[in-house]
């Protein structure tokens, strides 16, 4: 209704009502930002937290697949390892053998399906200087002869009885008893024939 139409006359109340700007109880919308202030904080912070979380755990993998990719770096760790298996090669050659200990305990097992093939190989050994050795029968045939040793300290030891026997490299096991034993499939001129030829 425009005042012109107004029926009464105006009064003190009129007065305060042309003095102020704003007309009515009615406020204006809050922005939509600021209705969902709360959301759009919790949405940020999980946006925050998940790139920094990528951001690590994708350093951790970069860190190990660089040195793997780096060509240098590969060529001077095969250089540097194949240096010192030289190294050891030869300091192994100029150190003096040790010493087989001939008492040490030896366990001869016929794997070989000979009879008497274990008391063949006691006898030679013995005849070696061997002074421990006893005797045993395998449930399976081998094909090749094999000398075992449990502990460390036997290793040269073992060595020096593979040798003899023809069986190669002495390996370090758990499956006997024995300090070392040697897994016998032939007689000993025939180990040693093997050997030569």
């Amino acid at each position: 209704m425009a005042d012109s139409q107004y029926p009464y006359p105006p009064d003190r109340f009129d007065d305060e009502a042309d003095a102020v700007s704003f007309h009515g109880a009615h406020r204006a919308e809050l922005p939509f930002w600021r209705e969902n202030l709360l959301y759009i904080i919790i949405i940020g912070a999980a946006a925050v937290l998940l790139v920094v979380l990528l951001f690590f755990i994708g350093g951790m993998g970069n860190n190990g697949d660089d040195r793997a990719e780096d060509p240098t770096s590969a060529a001077a760790e095969s250089e540097a390892a194949e240096q010192s298996a030289e190294e050891t090669a030869a300091e192994e050659e100029a150190a003096p053998a040790a010493e087989p200990d001939l008492s040490t305990p030896v366990l001869v097992v016929n794997a070989g399906g000979i009879n008497g093939l274990a008391g063949t190989w006691r006898d030679t050994l013995e005849g070696e200087g061997w002074e421990d050795i006893s005797l045993a029968t395998s449930d399976n045939a081998q094909q090749e002869p094999v000398v075992f040793y449990r502990d460390e300290a036997d290793a040269d030891t073992a060595q020096a009885l593979a040798e003899l026997a023809g069986a190669g490299e002495a390996r370090q096991s758990d499956e006997y008893d024995a300090p070392i034993t040697l897994v016998a499939v032939a007689e000993p001129g025939a180990a040693e024939d093997g050997g030569e030829g």
